[in-house]
């Protein structure tokens, strides 16, 4: 089984192709194929501890795919949660992607 998975995740390549021209052949280095049956799951288990990290903060978390929310009531601990996040993640070859972090103060 171990096998199987990894010839599906090793020697993958990328090509692009836009306005009718191809660009070079890519290797890729890290990936889990899109659209495949198998790449939410690999994901899911790839980032398993990614809810370990974020309980450690004593927050709560909902997760859809690659969109993580969490909930809490201290803003000390949304900084320490993110500041774990953001470590645990570069430690795994992943990126927080800024841009699309929100955070919304529910409170009086």
């Amino acid at each position: 089984m171990l096998t199987w998975i990894r010839s599906f995740l090793y020697g993958c390549t990328q090509q692009i192709c836009y306005a009718g021209r191809l660009s070079f052949v890519m290797q890729l280095v890290y990936d889990v194929p899109q659209g495949s049956v198998l790449g939410p799951l690999l994901f899911l288990l790839y980032t398993a501890e990614l809810f370990d990290v974020i309980a450690r903060s004593r927050l709560t978390d909902h997760s859809y795919t690659d969109d993580t929310q969490c909930a809490g009531s201290s803003i000390r601990a949304f900084v320490e949660c993110v500041e774990r996040v953001d470590a645990w993640m570069s430690s795994n070859q992943l990126r927080m992607n800024a841009d699309k972090m929100q955070l919304i103060w529910l409170g009086t």
